[in-house]
């Protein structure tokens, strides 16, 4: 499988960095989106300093300021022009201090005055924010506030994120790839894992590396890495939540998860309890809807699901 390279969207991205415009990537999980912001920040090597911020897997306010500070001193170490500002910054706001927002956007605000007072051009990049699970963020707020540092003439944000945040000039949004943009010509074989995978390029890569060590596909080998993060994940939803998660991933979609025969095939109870837990799951962006149907957004998930409740493996999927 060849790499998506994407050079359009690349140039797109690059020239409005260059021009001091904020850029946002906006694409569904395994679309490329990071592959892309990879690809971006080789190209700004030496042009740009990059200060990179993941929120995925976030769930406590404590390592949301240890990631932030991770993030900032990391980068300030490999630039002498930043490292001294940065080590008096976090003597003056040490992370033991920063316990709730209103010290946390003071934090903010005296990281940008750092960033500007040094002159140097940078560029902050969030990926995933709505994967943040902090109970004490909103994290629309919390992207606002770096909108505000962006503000500072030599300061840019890169927002890479499945759904939009900001109000920028061009958004750059990315489609799941069609299997001839990543094969010349593509067997059966490789149409069905593309189908598995549901485009998603991270998801497919596993696969093939998995393929590689054993020609058959050993279901429980493939997904034991990720079981103990999904069953962690079940207790955030409530019982009814991840029953409807079960009855949605049983199929590729379902057109109408209110229908009485979907309520009683799958034991889900009173059909206005279906409506706010299907309302809760599609606002936490667990599950999307479709011009026809709902499905889960994650296909790891949707496929470890089926393995793990229905017995569902990539043979059963002949497409």
């Amino acid at each position: 499988m060849r790499d998506l390279v994407r050079r359009q969207e690349l140039e797109q991205a690059y020239d409005n960095i260059m021009v001091r415009e904020n850029v946002q990537i906006i694409g569904q999980a395994g679309s490329g989106k990071s592959y892309l912001q990879r690809a971006l920040s080789e190209r700004l090597s030496g042009r740009r300093i990059i200060f990179k911020l993941n929120f995925t897997g976030l769930f406590q306010f404590p390592e949301l300021v240890f990631r932030l500070r991770q993030c900032f001193e990391s980068a300030g170490n490999q630039n002498a022009g930043l490292d001294y500002q940065m080590r008096r910054l976090h003597q003056e706001h040490p992370m033991h201090r920063i316990q709730n927002l209103k010290s946390l956007y003071e934090y903010l605000q005296a990281l940008m005055n750092v960033l500007f007072q040094a002159g140097q051009d940078v560029v902050i990049c969030l990926e995933d924010p709505e994967y943040c699970e902090v109970t004490e963020v909103q994290i629309e707020d919390l992207v606002s506030e770096f909108h505000k540092m962006s503000k500072a003439a030599n300061i840019q944000l890169l927002l890479v994120s499945e759904k939009p945040f900001l109000k920028v000039k061009e958004q750059i949004i990315l489609e799941a790839p069609e299997p001839s943009a990543l094969w010349e010509n593509f067997s059966e074989k490789e149409e069905q894992l593309w189908h598995y995978a549901k485009g998603n390029l991270a998801f497919l890569k596993a696969l093939q590396e998995h393929l590689k060590s054993d020609s058959q596909f050993n279901a429980e080998a493939f997904f034991k890495p990720h079981h103990d993060y999904f069953l962690m994940l079940k207790g955030r939803f409530t019982d009814l939540q991840w029953r409807l998660l079960r009855a949605l991933a049983a199929t590729e979609q379902v057109e109408q998860p209110h229908a009485f025969d979907f309520l009683v095939a799958h034991k889900l109870g009173a059909a206005s309890s279906v409506e706010r837990a299907l309302r809760n799951l599609l606002d936490t962006g667990f599950i999307s809807r479709g011009k026809e149907a709902y499905q889960l957004k994650n296909p790891l998930l949707h496929r470890w699901l089926q393995h793990l409740y229905f017995h569902k493996s990539l043979s059963d999927f002949p497409f």
